[in-house]
């Protein structure tokens, strides 16, 4: 499994994987940006690096409001 220079369709540059968390069965990855870092809204990803979801700020708190 890659850790950095992580290339996510549709989104500019390479990322790395900060956390991870099993959400629903499923094995979830925030990744940042490797350029900007936390200047930057993070991304989750399941473990094909399919998007899950974009414009994260607050970590798996942002994936867990939806289920609220």
């Amino acid at each position: 499994m890659l850790r950095n220079g992580i290339k996510i369709k549709q989104h500019v540059g390479t990322w790395y994987i900060i956390d991870e968390k099993n959400h629903k069965g499923k094995l979830m990855y925030l990744l940042e940006h490797e350029q900007y870092g936390d200047e930057a809204a993070c991304l989750i990803v399941d473990k094909e690096m399919n998007l899950i979801m974009e414009n994260v700020w607050n970590g798996f708190e942002d994936l867990d409001d939806l289920d609220n």
